[in-house]
């Protein structure tokens, strides 16, 4: 049944919410999924590197989730990000690192620091609104430092050091269930942590009412995230092996700090990046891929589209089977885009829209709303493109056009390129949106070889044929190795961009 007269109200009249109480987001804090709320902005604290090394792939995943869940935040829900990431520059692993290389701490985290961006811009992550590197907070540090010193939650070590006492904190152990307390060496309890370390020979150190050192990991992120966001952070997040005792200690000693039950209202974690039999990515087990070998290999959209196919929360198989299915989930959408522009741009259609493929891509974009507010189900989104997609597919002819109206597949391939554009697949970069230049000489070329392809179909002389068809042929093959694909029908021929390649995982 086709009705033009209610079309209008379909294409305006969205009977989707985005209202923000509908956003449910999991707590790792208290375990369920829970209403996201917050006042006018949202402040988001990102755990950030600690940037004695490249960045591996695991590290980029787990940002790369975060960018996801900022961008659909952002773009369908209307929330007002304010994100803090922290570059840890001064640490046990830069000093040992540093002193393998011979080489300056604080330089050699500031290079790190560097490539860690570089990388990131290359994986199309958007900045955090505020990079704060922790040897620019020392004051800070040292204030939260001598407040909890007069609340007697501090002590001191023989050489120096000060520690949080966490038996004196009653409220330890709020996030996760902490492990038994067991007899320290120079600890007064195993759980106790470090707040500031004691100045050793040929380490960076600054002066306190303590004595030289430098901060330990945790009141890092504890200082910087109350600069900025003082006794409430919305969201605070990190990889899952953060969960304890990092965030542990953070909760503990900012809530003693400001006085306070909770100081952070969602703690979201990512799983792991595994690399076959559920072994994590790590610097350690020396199986680490870095982002640049990665695109050698893979393109940033490729392995963004792997993040997407799971959970945030869920661990993360990277092999080449996973991969493949990446890039064929990635493939499929660039066809389809490929074979709308294609359809648009030359076909003139003279079909009725019909009221019921327009009510069915209204469900599928209210359905791809409702599961991203469901603590970000973006594998299910990504699915219900491909439901999408599946359907106009059964409408393409053999010569690539819809068997359906322009208006129809002008809805289609916006809700396409609207979605994945929201989930940070960078289309500017993708290939069928090349600059104007290389569109006109690959148009040309596809077309002059169709052209040939016609004339060798309807000679009559067989050896004619098979001579102008192997060079058809040949002609496709040099454009595939330069990435350009062409598929032919029996009366035409259309191309898009493609590039799959394996990558080898590291054994040392």
């Amino acid at each position: 049944m086709r009705n033009l007269g209610v079309l209008s109200s379909l294409l305006t009249n969205r009977s989707f919410s985005t209202n923000k109480s509908n956003v449910l987001v999991y707590n790792c804090k208290t375990k369920i999924k829970e209403p996201l709320k917050c006042n006018k902005l949202l402040r988001w604290y990102v755990c950030g590197p600690t940037v004695y090394d490249s960045m591996h792939i695991g590290h980029a995943s787990c940002y790369i989730k975060f960018d996801i869940i900022r961008r659909i935040l952002e773009n369908y829900f209307q929330f007002s990000v304010f994100q803090v990431m922290n570059i840890t520059n001064v640490d046990d692993k830069i000093i040992s690192k540093a002193r393998a290389l011979n080489t300056d701490p604080l330089l050699l985290a500031r290079n790190n620091e560097v490539e860690f961006i570089e990388d990131i811009n290359l994986l199309n992550i958007k900045q955090p609104d505020i990079i704060a590197r922790v040897t620019d907070f020392i004051p800070q540090i040292l204030n939260i430092i001598q407040n909890l010193f007069d609340k007697d939650l501090v002590y001191s070590t023989a050489d120096g050091s000060l520690f949080f006492d966490t038996t004196k904190y009653k409220k330890y152990g709020k996030i996760v269930k902490v492990p038994e307390v067991v007899p320290h060496i120079f600890k007064r309890s195993n759980l106790d942590f470090a707040l500031w370390k004691a100045s050793k020979p040929g380490e960076p150190s600054w002066d306190s009412s303590w004595g030289p050192g430098r901060p330990g990991w945790h009141i890092e992120c504890s200082a910087i995230a109350s600069h900025y966001f003082g006794s409430s952070v919305d969201i605070h997040s990190g990889g899952i092996d953060l969960l304890f005792p990092h965030h542990e200690n953070e909760e503990a000693q900012c809530c003693a700090y400001h006085n306070i039950d909770d100081w952070v209202k969602y703690w979201i974690h990512t799983g792991h990046l595994h690399v076959g039999d559920n072994i994590k990515m790590s610097k350690s087990l020396m199986n680490t891929i870095s982002v640049k070998e990665l695109l050698k290999s893979y393109t940033a959209n490729q392995f963004r589209t792997l993040c997407l196919l799971s959970n945030y929360k869920n661990n993360l198989e990277f092999n080449e089977s996973t991969m493949d299915v990446a890039c064929g989930v990635l493939k499929k959408f660039d066809c389809f885009i490929a074979n709308c522009y294609a359809h648009l741009n030359n076909y003139n259609s003279n079909h009725t829209p019909d009221i019921t493929l327009f009510k069915k891509m209204n469900d599928i974009e209210n359905d791809i709303l409702i599961n991203l507010a469901d603590n970000f189900n973006t594998s299910k989104a990504l699915n219900l493109l491909i439901e999408l997609i599946n359907i106009f597919n059964k409408l393409l002819t053999v010569d690539f056009h819809f068997n359906c109206s322009k208006l129809e597949v002008i809805q289609a391939l916006n809700l396409v390129l609207k979605t994945l554009d929201s989930f940070g697949i960078n289309l500017a970069n993708s290939k069928f949106k090349s600059d104007t230049e290389n569109v006109s000489i690959i148009n040309t070329t596809v077309n002059f070889r169709a052209k040939l392809r016609q004339l060798a179909l309807q000679s009559k002389s067989d050896n004619i044929k098979k001579d102008i068809l192997k060079l058809c042929d040949t002609l496709r093959d040099e454009l595939a190795v330069a990435n350009i694909i062409v598929q032919d029908s029996n009366k035409s021929s259309i191309w898009r961009h493609q590039k799959v390649t394996k990558i080898q995982v590291k054994e040392n």
